[in-house]
């Protein structure tokens, strides 16, 4: 009588279920640790990009003799720069607090108007001062930032 022999080559259901189960496990301690890394780097790229437009301006005051009329002056007016022609800012940088995506925005205003509240950069042609168009404190999906007020950053 011959026996008939089975090739157990493979995972039983069991197996893949003890597998399936422990990736879970991990997935659920481990996606947590990174929620916040969103939220961080977009308040320290807001934050930096914020500084580096603050610089903008004080150098285009120093090399123009004014400040610019608009926030777009420092993307078109260019100045020669030992030979090469170069604008103050090759773009205006993103605020990622209302717009993750990295679309600019910007409203230029005088310091009596009211903030639209809308995203994006608010220039204030009368002080030549740059701010965050966002008065509000942020709320608990911004953890560690949570109450902070961006327009005053």
């Amino acid at each position: 009588m011959k026996m008939c022999r089975f090739n157990k080559k493979g995972f039983t259901l069991i197996e893949l279920l003890i597998v399936a189960t422990i990736l879970a496990i991990l997935a659920m301690i481990v996606i947590p640790n990174f929620a916040g890394f969103d939220v961080g780097a977009r308040v320290a790229a807001t934050q930096s990009n914020l500084n580096v437009v603050r610089t903008a301006i004080a150098v285009f005051r120093s090399k123009e003799g004014a400040y610019p009329v608009s926030l777009g002056d420092l993307a078109t007016i260019t100045y020669l720069d030992a030979g090469v022609t170069r604008t103050y800012l090759k773009k205006i940088p993103p605020e990622l607090i209302s717009d993750k995506k990295g679309n600019v925005t910007y409203v230029d205003q005088t310091s009596v108007e009211s903030l639209s509240n809308t995203g994006g950069w608010v220039y204030f042609k009368d002080r030549a001062e740059i701010a965050i168009n966002i008065s509000t404190p942020l709320d608990e999906k911004w953890s560690e930032y949570k109450g902070q007020i961006p327009f005053e950053w």
